[in-house]
C-alpha cells in the first residue's frame, strides 16, 4: 500500500473570475508528515466511492523506447479515459522531446524512476520511466483536492527520489460522485480553453512542466525552502520546449486582464510568490548564464538547502563570472520594456531572444515618488516616476539607475542580497592552483581566495630562498609568472604579512 506520496501540482486553476493556480508541492510534504492534518476532500467528493472508479476499464500501457524509456499507463473507458489514442501518441512524442531538452540541452541530472504507479498500482519494469493518464481530480488518495490539475510529479515512497508523472486526460475538471463527466474546460487567457482541438497545446506544456521536476526531484528534497524557484523554473522551461504555446504568459494576467503577481507586486520580496509568473526571470537568465545555468542551481540548492534562491542564484552568476547584484538589476532594467512600452524599448525582440514575448506581457506598475526612503527587500525591484531630480535614499544594496520613458523619467530599483553579504561566494581555502603545478604546460600559477586583510603572498625555494613577491588586495587573485622556471620539487608560499606557509609542487 502507499501511505505517502509528495505531489508537485503543475496548474490548478479555479474555474472563477481569475486563474488561480496552487502547488501542493510543500503542503502535501508536510501532510504526509502529519497525516492528521491531512486536507479534506473538497465538498462534493466527500461520499464518493473511490475505489469504484480505480478498476473501471482496462488499463492498458504503451511503451516508448529510447535514450529513456517510458511506460504510458492509460484508459480508452470509465472516467479516467482519453478520448483518442491521438492523445498517447503526441504524449508519447512530447516524453522523448522534453527528455533530450532536460537533460541535453539544460544539462539536467539523470532522472529516477519509481518502481510502482501511486494511482493504478502497476509494476514498473525496470528501465523505464512510469507516467499514468488520469483524471487528476480523481486521483487516488486524493479525490477533488486536484480536479483543476494539469500534472502532478510525484514520489510514491517516503525519502526516495524515484517518481512518477501523473497528467490530465482530458483537461476537463474532475467527474463527480455520479460518474458523470465535466464539460467545463480547463481555460486559457491564450487559447480560451484547451477543450476541443486545443488538448494538445495543454497536453505538450504539461509534458515539458511535469518532466522537469522529475529532472528537479533527482537533484534535491522538495520539502526544503525551494518551492518559489521550482515553478518559476519549470514553467519557464515551457517556453523553451514549446514556444507556440505561450501557456506561461497565463500566469501573469488575470481573466480581466489586469496584472498579478510579480508584475504588480512591485517592492516584494519575489520569493514569497508561488513562483508561476517568473517564469519571466528564468528566461532573462537562460538568455544571460547558459541554458545549464538552472542545473547549477539546483546543484547549489542541493549543497547549500538552507538558503534562499537569491543566495544560489548569487553563487552560480559568481562562478560564471557575473556580479549577481549587477546582473539582477540588468533584469530589472530589461523588463521594464514590457507590453505597450516595448514600443519605447532599445532592444531588439527577434525570434532568437527569450524575451521575444515581452509586447504581449502586462505592463509593469509604476509607483509614483511620492516618499523619499526606498528600502527594498532582498530579491525585489522597483519602478519609480521621477518627479525631480533628488536621488532616491537608498541602503548600499540596492542598485538604482534612471531611463526616459515617453515624456517621463523612471527609477528603476532592484536588490537581490542582504546589505551585509559582500561577496556572493564564501571565502575557501588560500590555495594555489594547479598544484602540482607544472610550468612546461602552463607558465602561469594562480593563487585564490587571499585571506582578509592580506598585503599580498611570497614564494620561497625549499631552502627559504625567496623567488617572488606579489602585492595584491585580497579582492584580487595574484597570479605568479616566474620569469625562470623553477627545479622541480617542493616550493613554500604564504599571504602577507603574517600567513602560515603553504606547500607548493613542481613537477615536468
Amino acid at each position: 500500500m502507499f501511505r505517502y506520496a509528495i505531489l508537485i501540482v503543475f496548474i490548478a486553476l479555479s474555474f472563477s473570475q481569475s486563474f488561480a493556480r496552487r502547488c501542493g508541492t510543500v503542503q502535501f510534504a508536510l501532510n504526509a508528515e502529519n497525516p492528521e492534518k491531512r486536507i479534506l476532500a473538497k465538498p462534493g467528493f466527500n461520499n464518493c466511492t473511490f475505489a469504484d472508479y480505480y478498476g473501471t476499464g482496462e488499463v492498458l500501457e504503451r511503451r516508448v523506447l529510447g535514450e529513456q524509456n517510458f511506460i504510458i499507463y492509460y484508459k480508452l473507458e470509465g472516467v479516467h479515459a482519453v478520448k483518442t489514442e491521438r492523445y498517447i501518441d503526441s504524449l508519447a512524442k512530447y516524453l522523448t522531446d522534453a527528455y533530450k531538452l532536460h537533460k541535453h540541452e539544460l544539462g539536467m541530472k539523470e532522472i529516477q524512476s519509481a518502481r510502482q504507479t501511486f494511482h493504478y498500482q502497476k509494476t514498473v519494469p525496470l528501465g523505464f520511466y512510469p507516467v499514468e493518464v488520469i483524471d487528476t481530480g480523481l486521483l487516488r488518495n486524493g479525490e477533488g483536492e486536484y480536479e483543476g490539475a494539469f500534472g502532478l510529479t510525484l514520489t510514491p515512497t517516503k525519502g526516495s527520489k524515484a517518481t512518477q508523472i501523473a497528467i490530465e486526460n482530458d483537461f476537463f475538471y474532475g467527474a463527480n460522485c455520479d460518474g458523470k463527466l465535466s464539460t467545463t474546460p480547463f481555460p486559457s487567457i491564450i487559447h480560451g480553453d484547451y477543450s476541443g482541438d486545443k488538448w494538445h497545446l495543454a497536453l505538450k506544456v504539461t509534458t515539458f512542466h511535469e518532466l522537469y521536476h522529475s529532472f528537479q526531484l533527482s537533484q534535491v528534497d522538495i520539502t526544503n525552502n525551494n518551492s518559489f524557484w521550482l515553478e518559476a523554473s519549470a514553467t519557464g522551461t515551457e517556453e523553451i520546449g514549446a514556444p507556440e504555446v505561450d501557456d506561461y504568459i497565463s500566469y501573469i494576467y488575470t481573466k480581466s486582464l489586469s496584472p498579478l503577481g510579480a508584475f504588480a507586486n512591485l517592492g516584494q520580496n519575489m520569493e514569497q510568490e508561488d513562483g508561476y509568473g517568473h517564469a519571466v526571470l528564468y528566461l532573462f537568465l537562460h538568455s544571460e548564464l547558459g541554458s545549464h545555468f538552472d542545473s547549477a542551481i539546483w546543484d547549489s540548492f542541493a549543497k547549500n538547502p538552507g538558503n534562499n534562491f537569491a543566495m544560489q542564484l548569487a553563487r552560480v552568476a559568481d562562478a560564471l563570472g557575473k556580479n549577481p547584484d549587477t546582473l539582477f538589476h540588468k533584469y530589472a532594467t530589461d523588463i521594464f520594456y514590457s507590453g505597450d512600452r516595448a514600443e519605447f524599448s532599445p532592444y531588439e525582440y527577434g525570434v532568437s531572444s527569450s524575451l521575444a514575448d515581452m509586447p504581449k506581457w502586462p505592463e509593469w506598475r509604476i509607483n509614483s515618488n511620492t516618499q523619499n526612503n526606498w528600502n527594498l527587500p532582498v530579491g525585489a525591484i522597483n519602478f519609480i516616476l521621477k518627479t525631480n531630480e533628488q536621488h532616491p535614499k537608498i541602503d548600499q544594496a540596492i542598485k538604482v539607475s534612471s531611463l526616459n520613458y515617453g515624456d517621463s523619467s523612471i527609477w528603476i530599483l532592484s536588490r537581490l542580497l542582504e546589505a551585509e553579504y559582500i561577496k556572493p561566494l564564501p571565502k575557501g581555502e588560500f590555495a594555489a592552483y594547479p598544484n602540482p603545478w607544472n610550468p612546461r604546460k602552463t607558465s602561469d600559477i594562480k593563487f585564490k581566495y587571499l585571506p582578509e586583510n592580506s598585503k599580498g603572498i611570497e614564494i620561497r625555494s625549499s631552502n627559504g630562498s625567496l623567488l617572488e613577491r606579489i602585492h595584491s588586495e585580497a579582492e584580487k587573485d595574484p597570479i605568479w609568472h616566474p620569469k625562470r622556471n623553477p627545479a622541480p620539487g617542493i616550493l613554500y608560499y604564504r599571504s602577507l604579512p603574517h600567513g602560515k606557509t603553504k606547500v607548493l609542487i613542481v613537477e615536468y
